[in-house]
């Protein structure tokens, strides 16, 4: 029975994590972690060796657990940060990942992963898909518009409802919460950086620029060069400007997705990384 990736959200999310924690690579270089932002980067257009860690409607926090828990040791990893970095760690995705009967019995039983339940897979497909179309569409319905489907009106309503959620200024409470969580963050680089002596460089994805002026993108990017300073934390310098498209304003059509990937795969930095 042939491998097939998840058709909704929270199942291409299992299968991704699953091939990376049961399926060791010797050949790592590089480890991508972060949200339905980087999730959209396909591996193959940045290299040999890479794996995408990011997960949809997740945060890198979840990756990073499964860097600091997995044996394999990742020369570098590559977080992304923003404000979805509130988003709580998927504890579900990792108690399933670490069970500690599954956990064997998928490694060295390829059958039991969710990758080869095409049945299983398709019915909470339907599900989800049932689910959607009763319910009006919300920010986080905005992590799951993929491009192929979107109709110009459909993708005009995306980005005007989230350039409305980013034009209202970031409350105190969402500012402590970044606060919090970044220190969950940081321990979990340490942690990775002391057991694997992994390079750790931060980023940010892209989005098109009426999102990106508004008062709160600039409030969370301010934030984050607080919480994890340039002094102490490595960050990835910007790609050069341009008009990044999306259907929702912060999620990159498949085409700039490739570009920014490629902007990856040939950044000095992580270039020259990926060749020792």
């Amino acid at each position: 029975m042939p491998a097939s990736e998840g058709p909704t959200q929270r199942e291409n999310n299992i299968v991704r994590s699953q091939r990376y924690v049961y399926q060791q690579d010797s050949d790592l270089k590089m480890v991508i972690v972060g949200s339905s932002l980087a999730a959209r980067l396909n591996e193959k257009h940045i290299g040999e060796g890479v794996k995408n860690l990011a997960f949809g409607a997740r945060s890198s926090k979840t990756g990073l657990e499964i860097v600091k828990r997995s044996k394999s040791k990742p020369p570098i990893v590559l977080v992304e940060i923003n404000d979805t970095i509130t988003r709580k760690i998927d504890s579900e995705l990792l108690d399933s990942l670490y069970h500690p009967i599954f956990y064997w019995m998928r490694q060295y039983l390829p059958m039991l992963r969710e990758e080869y339940r095409p049945i299983s897979v398709f019915i909470d497909y339907l599900k989800s898909r049932s689910k959607q179309n009763q319910k009006p569409m919300s920010r986080e319905a905005l992590d799951s518009i993929e491009g192929r489907n979107v109709t110009p009106e459909l993708s005009k309503k995306a980005i005007q409802t989230t350039v409305d959620i980013q034009s209202i200024p970031l409350s105190e409470k969402d500012a402590e919460n970044m606060k919090q969580e970044a220190d969950l963050m940081r321990n979990q680089i340490a942690e990775i950086k002391k057991n694997t002596g992994a390079k750790v460089v931060l980023f940010d994805m892209p989005r098109e620029s009426r999102v990106n002026t508004t008062i709160r993108i600039k409030q969370v990017q301010e934030l984050a060069k607080k919480l994890f300073p340039p002094d102490s934390f490595e960050w990835l310098p910007p790609p050069k400007e341009r008009e990044w498209r999306t259907n929702d304003g912060i999620h990159l059509i498949r085409s700039d997705a490739k570009d920014f990937a490629e902007f990856l795969r040939d950044n000095t930095i992580l270039d020259l990384r990926l060749k020792n």
